[in-house]
């Protein structure tokens, strides 16, 4: 059983379609998805089509959708609003994406099955969703702390999947999958001058820990070299094409761990 963990990352997610056009390419397809963030984003887009090119299609336009009718940029707000603000961003300014997207799609009419992580607030841990609308689920997966504000499900407060979980391997082991391929970023290392940036260096280090031991439980991994933050949605045609650039050299590789 053949599972596919996408990492969170924002618009850095878009190289996760490339890393399911290797499955395409062989005509195969995965056994179960898991993702965390925008990895359950291209994750359950990719079990609705089963195409990667369609997601692609699919994802870009409504993408452009957003970013016409959407002033998003974290970037813009000051260090002091970043402290201060519980978040920079209301949900209804969020929700139209993933309803676009989604409609009332539930996980019943999922062609693969696909594992979305969330971080329950209530209980501090990472959550799985596999059931219910589609749009609330990913929606909580996207949620990034001090961003947007919490959402809701099943009365409990949700944040994004990639808090505690930004590479589901563990969630997908525990649901059978015994043979792992993981869709990861490789990123410059953080340099900091100041204690704002202090603190969002060593942040960046725990993340980084917790990756690693996510990636020791994958037996297939494509690591995609991304130097663009994951606010940077108007970037996102050049990382798909690097994506696919990546992908596409390791497809001799790819076809002997299918073989195994």
């Amino acid at each position: 059983m053949i599972g596919v963990a996408l990492e969170a990352g924002g618009v850095k997610g878009f190289v996760h379609i490339a890393t399911l056009k290797l499955f395409d390419v062989y005509n195969q397809k995965p056994d179960i998805v898991g993702g965390s963030s925008f990895g359950s984003i291209v994750g359950t887009l990719y079990s609705i089509y089963q195409d990667a090119d369609k997601v692609y299609a699919v994802l870009s336009e409504n993408t452009e959708y957003f970013l016409k009718n959407n002033n998003f940029s974290p970037s813009k707000f000051t260090n002091l609003e970043l402290v201060v603000k519980e978040s920079l961003f209301t949900l209804d300014e969020y929700y139209k994406f993933f309803k676009r997207l989604y409609g009332r799609t539930k996980f019943s009419d999922l062609k693969i099955p696909v594992l979305v992580v969330v971080f329950d607030l209530e209980n501090m841990s990472s959550m799985v969703i596999n059931e219910g609308y589609i749009v609330d689920a990913v929606l909580a997966s996207c949620t990034v702390p001090g961003v947007f504000e919490p959402t809701f499900i099943a009365g409990s407060k949700m944040l994004d999947g990639g808090v505690l979980s930004p590479l589901p391997t563990t969630e997908l082991k525990e649901y059978g999958a015994d043979k792992i391929v993981a869709s990861i970023f490789v990123e410059p290392k953080k340099s900091y001058n100041t204690q704002m940036e202090l603190m969002l260096y060593i942040d960046s280090l725990k993340g980084e820990m917790i990756l690693q031991k996510e990636v020791e439980n994958s037996d297939f991994v494509i690591s995609y070299p991304i130097e663009v933050d994951w606010t940077e949605f108007r970037k996102y045609r050049e990382i798909f094409n690097l994506g696919m650039n990546v992908a596409m050299k390791r497809r001799d590789e790819f076809e002997n761990f299918l073989r195994r």
